[in-house]
């Protein structure tokens, strides 16, 4: 455990997040918003000469045992008391008390050139005494030199650029540091001319400001200019030529270099050697004289390690795999496809760095996504045992030093608790979560780092929510605890606030090799580049086409934009599949090839890759047979020789495992079960069981039953009417109560649940259970009440209306509605046999995970891409992954008639996307709109995509007149024939196709949508009433509504309160405040 001692100012995660006030300087961030960064640093003062020897930092100090010639130390200096922190964290002072070479932020994502002039006529010169050392070192080092304000460089540094150092540099040093990192990392002599004290930029900032008001990309600058100014770098002030680096060297026992002699400095045993303060990695012999090479991260660790010999992986890797374990010294990104052998490749650099090159243990770490992927890189190395952590276990320890000690991990239930006393009440609605939101938001500001007040803002359901961020923090400071979230969040604001923990820290973090870098949030990239600093130097390992947690704060931007975060750095892309075979190669490479926010990169099946054309099949297959067709395609492989656990039935969401498993089960096909007998007390799957009970034994209800179902749907009936119903034991007397209630609106609600389930009960009566079923979800309505469900979870992974799908699904497997729950309880209660089985998970959770045969089920419109997803490009992402588990055989099973729209893409048969603009990056988390969701999703209008309510603001909208051509997707022409609010019908030779509503076609050669006459009309007669409102509440145009829900609004056309809940943006606050306008102005007709 690590152990640090307790800080004489606890960063408190609860502070209140910093406003503007004086002393706060806003530094401009990327996308255009302004970022409010208030730091500590110690006053500026103009350089005084002084005799004394300065330390490796600049600093004035004890050199060689002789006394600092005055007891006062500068402002900002350190104490040179030793560092009593846990070694696994090494201080950047090593074993030298009171010297610490200075650690600054690396470079910003922009260059500047400003500051630099070349060294030459432009000062006196004056000749410079050096030591005994050979000066300025072989020309394979790049070493700069510093003077004084006024000076004339030494001669071999005439006519190298100069960069200036000054007090406006020191207060805004983004240009200088940018341009100083240039030339260290690519090892370009630069002379630094320091205006300034530099002990006023030693220090480590301490920054107070959230880290939500930061982003990704920020870094506090001082880490990196005070390194930068004095890592490689002779000090020529006072005109005496002093190599820092040596001086440290000879008090760990070296000696120095004579007039003759080769090198800095001789070592113990006699060998001539230099000290290095370039960037870590291979030096050619020859073009360092022959001679070893001693790094100044040795010599800052305490010792005189001499640098291995170059030398190449010994790994049997491919040329590809072999270029990237093998990468030089800096920051690198490896863009590494699937079956790519990415933890091969990051397993052997590993290896290679801690074996090859001897690099220390403890300045070497490598970071897991989770902990699966952490035992899997330690089993490929325990013969190196390297450092691997996860990102949370990261996070986790660096909260325990900087709370001395690590704080309670609380449950959901616990921060649901917290949450209910910090948010308002409001009014219940039934079918909603009403804390789920809010967990959600949270996590939009702790991982996403964005402002809670737009978070509020952009939800809808989350009223009160920027109020509560501030005190729920300081409530889990109040308890000594943290969430998931907190863990990450809590360990980026005591990096930020507290300097010399940050560090102490960053010496254990040299080198940091990153795992699924695709999957990272804004938050957990900015926690890398603070421990990072000040040389950034990241070996970043990942795929853009795999990022498919954007629900948590996941931006392939990290992947795209990675020499902004890590300046510098090389890219060894990966480009052979070793996994998958040719023609499962060929369809993910077509299917990616509709995304345009990717890195550019080439996909090739490997050298024994299979190149039968079977091995990627499309089954489409009617609603009702998707279980029996998964049924014959299992056991064909079987009967082929796969065994069950080489065998992977994969979804999109994990209810749509329901029909699977219950099929083969059924079958006699081993499993290793996905869901039990809790799937069916789900909210959906619960109410729709008591609906099918009532349909087979209307003279014997249960009480229960009927309260199950008189809220689903929604029916405004008041919650004292369950006294009634649990009295009821048939639905004739359901009727009765009607009579018996003295409010005539109660008593007109109650007859019309008697009257939807009197048609239910005729259902049940010579029909089949999903004939029931489906007259339950679409008649009754209980699709539309699950999907605004839904709507409120917000969430893409788990969805009411997905469980009601899987339960009509899984019925035409038992056609019997009496005895249908029984027989589903009885197969989902069957106990394991203990055999291998086939595996059923959805693909979000076996990402990096491969079986022989692989099955995706489910591949239909509304689920693929899900109706509540808001990237299209991440729902192909996410297929992708799915088909790329498979190394032999690869099914995609998809309802024949909804199925998904990326089906033609996946098989090459649809036309190729155009080109779009290039999408406006920001990798501080501040990306680019998702590519839109035009296509109708399955079931009803959701808030976040399904129907009529989609955003479709990235093309034009055309009137659908009579008679006007449009070309579908396919390349399909046809003329308007009809037009109505579920969509357009084409007349295509004498035949009708229809259009949904969002559907993209192109008109005129553009891509357009197809509104029906007078949609148009009517999203201006919303706007304009948007303009009256908002001026007379004198509240931003945006509270009322955005162009987004304007547009859904139009598009929608909704009828009632109900429908206009069902879009997205619009919750209940907004319904009471302007639900009746907006109703009033679309009955009107605009």
């Amino acid at each position: 455990m690590l152990r640090h001692r307790p800080l004489s100012r606890p960063a408190e995660a609860g502070r209140p997040r910093a406003r503007p006030s004086p002393g706060v300087r806003r530094r401009p961030g990327l996308g255009g918003r302004d970022r409010q960064v208030e730091v500590r640093r110690a006053p500026l003062s103009p350089v005084v000469p002084s005799s004394r020897e300065p330390d490796a930092d600049g600093r004035a100090g004890a050199v060689g045992g002789t006394s600092v010639a005055s007891g006062a130390r500068p402002a900002g200096a350190r104490s040179d008391r030793a560092d009593p922190r846990s070694p696994r964290w090494p201080s950047s002072s090593g074993t030298l008390p009171g010297e610490r070479l200075g650690q600054c932020d690396r470079a910003p994502p922009f260059e500047h050139r400003q500051g630099v002039r070349r060294a030459a006529g432009r000062c006196r010169r004056r000749p410079v005494r050096s030591e005994a050392m050979s000066a300025p070192g072989p020309l394979v080092l790049g070493r700069g030199v510093v003077i004084s304000l006024g000076e004339a460089p030494p001669d071999p540094w005439s006519d190298a650029p100069r960069v200036v150092v000054d007090a406006a540099a020191v207060a805004d040093p983004a240009a200088v540091v940018a341009t100083l990192h240039d030339h260290w990392a690519a090892r370009r002599p630069v002379v630094v001319e320091l205006a300034v004290d530099p002990t006023g930029f030693r220090a480590p900032m301490s920054v107070t400001a959230e880290p939500w008001t930061l982003g990704a990309t920020f870094e506090p600058w001082h880490d990196r200019l005070h390194f930068l100014v004095w890592a490689n770098t002779y000090d020529a002030r006072g005109g005496e030529l002093t190599w820092w680096w040596a001086r440290k060297a000879a008090r760990l026992g070296a000696t120095a270099a004579g007039p003759d002699q080769p090198g800095d400095c001789v070592l113990p045993d006699g060998r001539p050697v230099w000290v290095d303060g370039g960037p870590r990695g291979p030096l050619p012999a020859e073009a360092i004289a022959g001679l070893a090479v001693v790094h100044r991260e040795s010599v800052d660790l305490g010792h005189l390690q001499v640098e291995a010999e170059p030398t190449g992986p010994t790994a049997d890797l491919a040329p590809d795999q072999l270029a990237a374990v093998a990468h030089g010294a800096g920051p690198a990104r490896v863009i590494a496809p699937a079956g790519s052998g990415k933890t091969r490749v990051l397993t052997e650099r590993l290896r290679h760095l801690l074996s090859d090159r001897g690099y220390e243990r403890e300045g070497v770490l490598a970071v897991a996504y989770n902990k699966r992927a952490q035992e899997e890189m330690l089993e490929r190395t325990t013969d190196i045992r390297p450092r691997v952590q996860t990102l949370n276990a990261l996070a986790f320890e660096i909260l325990g030093l900087a709370r001395g000690g690590r704080p309670r991990v609380l449950d959901e239930r616990e921060v649901r608790s917290i949450l209910e006393g910090l948010v308002p009440k409001g009014r219940p609605v039934a079918n909603t979560d009403r804390l789920a939101p809010y967990l959600e938001a949270l996590t939009a500001v702790r991982l996403g780092l964005r402002d809670p007040d737009e978070v509020e803002a952009a939800r809808d359901d989350v009223p009160g929510f920027a109020g509560a961020f501030d005190p729920f923090r300081r409530r889990l400071t109040e308890l000594g605890a943290v969430d998931f979230d907190e863990q990450v969040y809590g360990a980026v604001v005591a990096l930020l606030t507290d300097g010399d923990l940050r560090r102490t820290l960053q010496a254990g973090c040299r080198h940091l090799l990153v795992d699924e870098l695709q999957d990272l949030t804004p938050a957990h990239v900015l926690l890398l580049r603070l421990l990072a600093l000040p040389e950034l130097d990241v070996f970043g390992v990942g795929d853009d086409d795999q990022t498919i947690y954007s629900y948590a704060g996941a931006d392939p931007g990290f992947l795209l934009d990675f020499g902004l975060l890590f300046p510098g750095g090389a890219e060894h892309p990966l480009e052979v599949n070793y996994r998958c075979p040719a023609r499962v190669v060929e369809g993910a490479r077509s299917l990616l090839s509709h995304n345009h926010r990717r890195v550019a990169k080439e996909m090739r099946p490997g050298p024994h890759a299979g190149v039968d054309p079977g091995s990627l099949s499309v089954h489409r297959h009617r609603h009702e047979a998707g279980a029996a067709e998964l049924v014959d395609v299992v056991r064909g492989w079987q009967a082929g020789g796969a065994g069950p656990d080489d065998i992977a039935v994969l979804a999109r969401v994990g209810s749509l495992l329901l029909a699977p498993q219950v099929a083969l089960v059924e079958a006699g096909v081993a499993v290793e079960p996905a869901l039990d007998t809790r799937v069916l007390e789900r909210t959906g799957t619960r109410a729709a069981l008591a609906y099918l009970r009532i349909a087979c034994d209307p003279d014997h209800l249960s009480g229960a039953d009927l309260v199950e179902i008189y809220r689903r749907p929604t029916r405004g009936l008041p919650s004292w009417i369950t006294k009634w119903f649990d009295r009821c034991r048939s639905v004739d007397e359901v009727r009765a109560v009607a009579g018996r209630v003295d409010d005539a609106k109660v008593a007109s609600k109650v007859e019309r649940v008697a009257d939807e389930l009197d048609m239910v009960v005729a259902a049940a009566r010579g029909g089949t259970t999903r004939q029931v079923l489906l007259a339950v979800r679409d008649r009754v309505g209980l699709g539309s009440a699950m999907d605004l469900l839904d709507v409120s979870k917000g969430g893409q992974t788990a969805s009411q209306l997905d469980d009601l799908e899987a339960l009509v699904q899984v019925a035409a497997l038992h056609p019997d509605p009496s005895g249908f729950e029984p027989w589903l309880r009885g197969v989902l209660a069957r106990t394991p046999s203990g055999e291998p089985g086939v595996t059923l998970a959805t693909v979000h959770r076996v990402k990096g995970q491969e079986w022989g045969h692989v099955a995706v089920v489910g591949v239909t419109d509304g689920l693929v891409p899900h109706r509540l997803a808001e990237d299209e490009e991440e729902e192909r992402r996410v297929l992708h992954v799915a088909i790329t588990r498979g190394s032999r055989r690869v099914a995609v099973l998809a309802d024949a008639e909804r199925p998904s729209p990326f089906l033609p893409e996946l098989e090459g048969t649809a036309p190729p996307r155009p080109p779009s603009e290039a999408h406006p990056r920001a990798a501080g988390g501040s990306k680019p709109a998702p590519e839109p969701r035009v296509k109708a999703g399955g079931g009803r209008a959701g808030k976040s995509g399904g129907s009529k309510a989609e955003k479709v603001l990235a093309v034009a909208w055309v009137e659908a007149a009579p008679g006007l051509v449009a070309v579908a997707n396919g390349g399909i022409s046809g003329a308007v024939r009809s037009a109505d609010d579920d969509g357009v019908l084409l007349d295509v030779g004498g035949s009708a196709l229809r259009i949904r509503p969002g559907e993209v076609v192109t008109v005129d050669g553009r891509p357009a949508v197809l509104v029906p006459p007078g949609t148009p009309a009517l999203r201006a007669a919303l706007g304009s009433w948007r303009s009256e409102r908002y001026r007379a509440d004198g509240v931003p145009s945006y509270v009322v509504a955005t162009d987004k829900v304007l547009d859904a609004i139009a598009l929608a056309r909704p009828s009632s309160t109900t429908e206009l809940l069902a879009i997205s943006g619009i919750g209940q606050a907004k319904v009471d405040a302007y639900g009746e306008d907006i109703l009033a102005i679309i009955a009107a007709g605009g």
